[in-house]
């Protein structure tokens, strides 16, 4: 169950990479850098203030040009982007709540689940399989 549910993650994470390829092509090169980076590293801790850094950018002219290209701030995209794999995880069925709030990154399950509910408007318990 858990090499099935690893392989839809991975096949998830390419997905996202090719469409972020295929959506970004006209976008600024910065702003297609920090999401291809906030893709393959979004359970890991990331602020604005290194995504700025990463493409040599003042953090507020990166905040504004991030949102202007985006059309949503860091904060909000990489919950995003969050979420939408946590979502793939719970759907698999191989883990539990607070394994997949860990595992994309959040400090808390708490947290976690208010995020989760704000942004799918559901609880992520409502994800798992029932068997």
């Amino acid at each position: 169950m858990r090499s099935r549910a690893l392989l839809m993650l991975i096949l998830h994470r390419l997905s996202e990479i090719l469409i972020c390829e295929i959506d970004n092509i006209t976008g600024d090169y910065r702003i297609n850098k920090t999401i291809s980076f906030i893709i393959m590293h979004y359970s890991e801790n990331i602020s604005v203030k290194n995504l700025a850094e990463l493409v040599h950018l003042d953090q507020v002219y990166f905040g504004h040009l991030f949102k202007q290209q985006t059309g949503k701030t860091v904060h909000q995209y990489v919950t995003q982007i969050r979420i939408r794999n946590a979502e793939n995880m719970l759907l698999s069925g191989s883990y539990k709540v607070y394994e997949v709030a860990e595992h994309c990154g959040f400090s808390d399950v708490i947290h976690f689940y208010k995020a989760f509910r704000a942004l799918r408007g559901f609880p992520p318990s409502r994800c798992i399989p029932r068997k």
